[in-house]
């Protein structure tokens, strides 16, 4: 009688055939994250287009952009807002992302939120504590709500502000643009020695609205006492080579080059935070010395900061969005942020 086998896979070929597929996936995997990634990296794009159009669409309604942050001290109304804070209701501030509610399709909200108390009052905690998808990139590996406390910390929370991944880069510390640093092309009128000076550094196009008490003289005289409407017309330096808002994600959390430090906060995370706008500092490139020359990716304390690696959106003043290479030199991050310098921004540096 003949005998028959059954057909079959040796050992040898079975871990042939697993170690192939072991390496097909290996290909595989990379492949299919950096798709991912690049699907991320449009909708990131995308929200700050819509941010774009929300300025777009707040100038054209108001004949103004919609300010950076106002603050409304006792005694230091801000009218042009109709925010007159006295002994009752005490300091008033509002940071940017409650005046483009309206115009990222987020009239709910906006209507919660009550412009005669200041952003962290009782009044809007319930309002402020809101996630606003389009302020949210998902690039972002976590998501969590400003404390004003580190990360880590177990104290109670001073309030509960949901973030933002994109704010207001409208100034550029002055120090950048004189010795040891040089950096940049000084800023005219800054003096380091005179604190009256500070306020130059506030050379974006959209500004406060404010009266900002100074670190160094308190209120006498106040560091910035304005209340410009920053108008489409006002920037001379071309609305497309004008930032407008730009990345600045992760926070509260405080990354330097894509490592979080749960021990420390990055201040104004919040949409509804004044303190959402900010100056670019540089960072030294290992991101834990300010100031440096690097002006993105490095620090995400108030600084332009992205998950995407290789750089970061930012929108401009004309409603388009611009990926700016990490490697921007700050003189040209200091020119696009500027909106009355004259500075000529190379190309080839973008």
């Amino acid at each position: 009688m003949t005998k028959r086998f059954r057909s079959g896979f040796t050992l040898v070929e079975l871990l042939v055939v697993i170690a192939i597929i072991g390496i097909l996936v290996g290909l595989l995997l990379p492949a299919v994250q950096a798709a991912r990634e690049a699907a991320r990296r449009m909708s990131c794009s995308n929200n700050l287009k819509q941010v774009a159009l929300a300025l777009q669409n707040f100038e054209s309604a108001h004949k103004f952009f919609p300010p950076a942050r106002v603050d409304a001290l006792v005694g230091y109304p801000v009218p042009e807002m109709n925010i007159f804070p006295d002994s009752t209701t005490g300091n008033i501030s509002h940071g940017p992302g409650i005046f483009i509610l309206p115009y990222i399709e987020q009239q709910q909200i906006y209507s919660q939120y009550n412009m005669k108390a200041s952003w962290n009052s009782t009044v809007n905690a319930a309002a402020i504590a809101n996630y606003i998808p389009n302020l949210l990139c998902p690039s972002n590996p976590q998501r969590m709500l400003d404390t004003g406390n580190a990360p880590s910390s177990t104290a109670a929370p001073r309030w509960q502000a949901a973030p933002s991944d994109y704010a207001i880069a409208n100034g550029v510390n002055g120090k950048l643009g004189l010795a040891p640093y040089n950096l940049m092309r000084p800023i005219p009128g800054y003096d380091p020695t005179n604190p009256s000076t500070d306020a130059t550094q506030y050379t974006g196009a959209i500004l406060p609205m404010s009266t900002i008490s100074s670190f160094t003289t308190g209120m006498n005289p106040p560091f910035y006492n304005k209340r410009p409407k920053s108008r489409m017309a006002n920037i001379l330096d071309g609305t497309s080579n004008t930032f407008a808002w730009v990345e600045d994600a992760g926070r509260p959390m405080l990354y330097r080059k894509m490592l979080a430090v749960p021990t420390s906060r990055a201040s104004g995370a919040g949409w509804a935070d004044p303190d959402a706008e900010f100056w670019v500092d540089g960072f030294t490139d290992d991101g834990v010395t300010s100031l440096g020359p690097c002006a993105m990716n490095c620090n995400s304390s108030n600084e332009m900061y992205s998950f995407h690696g290789s750089g970061c959106h930012a929108s401009l003043c004309d409603g388009s969005v611009r990926f700016m290479s990490a490697t921007t030199p700050v003189s040209v991050v200091a020119a696009l942020i500027s909106s009355q310098l004259s500075e000529i921004v190379p190309t080839d540096d973008l």
